[in-house]
């Protein structure tokens, strides 16, 4: 077992907006052991992972990580019905992202803020153009740029951008100014961003479980 369970029962229970003494008094351990399985510190037993996903309405793959989804399935008159629980990823993707700006906040470099931010805009853009393209009936009059153009040149945009970025973050970690680098691992952004850190973590298990596939 992985960073990834401690990292989910730590958003679940935030999420609930319980404390560890609270959610480690219903789950029949002491505080301290609460808080190193969300640390990652120890690892729990399979009988603690079937507590808590009962705890927390969730499944088991779900707090391991082998899934974003957190249906629980329940058997009633030999018919499975899926109970959903409310979905977390606008939380985690709204979070992740006032993690990066914080962390251009403190880098604090202009052109890595900018082609940062330029890259954001061409994904949302991308997708709000698809949602908008849901009705035949809606008026493509609404954007600037022909259907035909922004499938030729959209993902182009993207990728010069990126390219753009890692150039200028590759420059400013040469440079000899030290005082704006950022200095990152999962105990730091554990600690520092304690209130958004389980959604960073979630994003980057799912996203790499995406590109996995």
């Amino acid at each position: 077992m992985n960073n990834t369970f401690g990292s989910i029962i730590s958003y679940l229970r935030k999420e609930k907006g319980i404390s560890q003494k609270q959610a480690s008094s219903d789950l029949g351990i002491s505080q301290a052991l609460l808080s190193h399985y969300e640390k990652g510190i120890r690892e729990c037993g399979l009988d603690f992972v079937v507590k808590v996903a009962d705890y927390y309405n969730v499944s088991c793959d779900y707090l391991l990580g082998r899934t974003s989804e957190r249906d629980v399935i329940a058997i009633s008159e030999g018919t499975k019905k899926t109970i959903t629980a409310e979905n977390p990823s606008e939380k985690i993707i709204m979070d992740s992202i006032d993690f990066t700006y914080r962390i251009l906040s403190e880098i604090n470099h202009r052109d890595i803020t900018r082609c940062t931010t330029e890259m954001l805009m061409c994904s949302i853009y991308n997708v709000i153009r698809l949602l908008y393209r849901n009705n035949n009936l809606n008026n493509e009059e609404f954007f600037t740029l022909t259907k035909e153009s922004c499938n030729c040149y959209s993902e182009a945009t993207y990728q010069h951008r990126k390219g753009r970025l890692t150039d200028k973050i590759n420059e400013f970690s040469k440079s000899r100014r030290n005082e704006n680098k950022v200095y990152l691992s999962y105990d730091i952004i554990n600690k520092k961003y304690d209130d958004i850190a389980s959604s960073v973590f979630n994003l980057v298990h799912n996203a790499e479980r995406i590109i996995k596939k």
